[in-house]
């Protein structure tokens, strides 16, 4: 609201209050020694409004000069004429009259539902469900000019405990002997309900191609990994991005970033803990992430969508200390949460796991060409990650062998508006911390758009596990992990606050096979493939027509939320 939409409204409260004080005022002055100067004849309110406002003004120069005295400014505006509190550019805000402290209230709520299809998949564990995936609530602010921050935690995804009943809580009474039938076991499918911070970060903005960046935020790796998943296209990162090339998303660390002032060229580089979402370092060495592209046209004054369109590269090296890092390598899993690469496997000595150790490396190239209502984008993720295998309970002392994974996967994608704005949500990649700009007045009529969606994603990686030193355990589950998927989906945007999202998809995992035979003879996984479908993974005897013959996993997934 301006101030002229103000003035009405205040002229005619200041003057009540002037009819409804003068009185008092009038009561409150001397009387004149002598009869005033002749004038012209006045009205009762002119007379009585006058010296209301000749008092009110020495009040004003009075408070104004009195010792340690502070002005107080009610005004609804602040000094630029904007409103101090309200809605802008998808921003809902507070501020105070001199905007030097900006406050604004963000978030997100994702309620999803997932349901499963495909060969075996009705004896496993996935089931038709709808679910909290993200509770966030956010605080972001821009202060003094130069500083922006986001303080956030999510208290989602919820799920179950003990699915099977199976934790042990205790072996037997305390002094007692433990027995077949003493053990004590925790309450089988219990509610979960996690809470973590995810983004809470400074930042010190210095111009548009100088800033400075400290805290946990999703890492410069990809332009998917720097698009808030609020407004990723499919409902989850690509394989290729979330599977491969930063399963953490979030790192730990600091950065610089910025952008020329025609827009034809952004960089950011950090450093990073490299460990992942709020875990802190834990052997003393760190991360290099780096992410930088060009859009050629973005200052030729072209007007359509094409001047958006943009090429760029990034950049991952950092290192494990074998004789600190212990947690696991990342698993794999699909957009519905199905693990099809596990870190863990049962070796000869028992639990087996593939950890993190020594070089992590990673490159990674983008493009994205935006023509009419047409959106054309890919990435491709190549890694080569050193790792190491320890039995389980020996992480921290015994080292049983040294290996590598390393691969490539890539996703290609085709997106297409038929009515709406396109690019409702911004463009892609940036992830800049919000800030009002008065110049850009807010649409009358809230924007809404439809994107319809289709894509294509490989995953083809190479697993050795003594390839740097060792012997493969007999039990070894070295060997190509091939995944594909083809995804079709649409998002309703009724602003850019209100998400209605709909994704199927069919992935496919090529000579997949159970980790034992089925039957004397039967199909065994081998190199050629260590992914698995869902139906591989079903007990000996329930379905082994399944078991020894599913390759593929149907998943049909909606997403009703609010992004603030």
């Amino acid at each position: 609201m301006s101030r002229s939409q103000h003035t009405p409204l205040c002229t005619a409260a200041f003057a009540a209050f002037s009819v409804l004080a003068s009185p008092a005022v009038a009561f409150a002055q001397a009387t004149p020694t002598e009869p005033p100067a002749a004038s012209p004849p006045a009205s009762t309110s002119e007379v009585q409004a006058a010296p209301s406002a000749r008092a009110l003004e020495k009040n004003e120069q009075t408070e104004a000069t009195a010792p340690g005295a502070v002005k107080v400014d009610n005004s609804p505006v602040g000094d630029d004429s904007h409103p101090l509190a309200g809605y802008h550019n998808g921003i809902f805000y507070l501020r105070d009259p001199h905007d030097n402290f900006n406050l604004f209230v963000q978030g997100r709520a994702q309620i999803d539902f997932y349901s499963y299809a495909g060969s075996g998949v009705s004896n496993t564990a996935l089931k038709p469900t709808l679910f909290l995936r993200r509770i966030r609530p956010e605080i972001t602010g821009d202060f003094l000019g130069h500083f922006r921050f986001m303080l956030a935690g999510d208290f989602g995804a919820t799920g179950i405990d003990n699915p099977r009943g199976t934790n042990e809580t205790s072996a037997a009474a305390p002094g007692a002997q433990p027995g077949a039938s003493t053990a004590r076991f925790a309450a089988a499918e219990a509610t979960r309900f996690s809470a973590a911070a995810t983004d809470v970060f400074l930042v010190y903005y210095q111009n548009s191609l100088l800033n400075v960046q400290v805290g946990q935020f999703d890492a410069p790796f990809t332009m998917e990994n720097r698009t808030s998943d609020k407004y990723i296209p499919f409902m989850e990162r690509s394989l290729a991005v979330r599977a491969v090339g930063i399963p953490s998303n979030k790192e730990i660390g600091g950065m610089v970033f910025g952008e020329t002032k025609n827009r034809v060229w952004y960089y950011s580089a950090g450093l990073f803990n490299g460990d992942g979402q709020n875990r802190p370092n834990v052997d003393s060495r760190g991360d290099l992430y780096a992410r930088t592209f060009v859009k050629p046209l973005a200052g030729s004054g072209i007007k359509t969508p094409i001047k958006d369109a943009q090429i760029g590269g990034s950049f991952h090296y950092g290192s494990r200390d074998p004789k600190w890092v212990e947690y696991d390598y990342a698993p794999m899993i699909t957009q519905a949460a199905w693990q099809f690469w596990s870190p863990v496997y049962n070796g000869s000595k028992g639990p087996t796991h593939v950890i993190p150790s020594g070089n992590q490396f990673g490159v990674a190239g983008e493009l994205r060409i935006p023509v009419d209502r047409f959106d054309f984008t890919g990435e491709v993720v190549w890694i080569d990650n050193n790792t190491r295998e320890a039995v389980e309970g020996f992480q921290a002392t015994n080292n049983e062998r040294f290996g590598d994974i390393h691969g490539i996967s890539y996703y290609a994608q085709v997106g297409y508006w038929p009515f709406g704005q396109r690019d409702i949500t911004g463009l892609p990649g940036y992830e800049t911390p919000p800030r009002i700009d008065w110049s850009k007045p807010d649409a009358a009529i809230a924007p809404r758009a439809l994107q319809l969606l289709a894509k294509w994603e490989q995953v083809s990686l190479n697993y050795q596990s003594a390839s740097r030193a060792g012997t493969p355990d007999s039990k070894n589950i070295d060997g190509d992990i091939r995944a594909n998927a083809l995804s079709f989906g649409a998002n309703y945007w009724a602003s850019r606050h209100i998400r209605l999202s709909l994704n199927y998809v069919v992935n496919m995992f090529p000579d997949s096979a159970p980790a034992s035979p089925s039957s004397p003879g039967g199909p065994v996984q081998t190199s050629n493939n260590r992914a698995v479908a869902p139906g591989n993974t079903i007990p000996v005897g329930v379905d082994n027509e399944a078991r020894n013959n599913a390759h593929t996993l149907h998943e049909i997934l909606m997403r009703f939320a609010v992004a603030l």
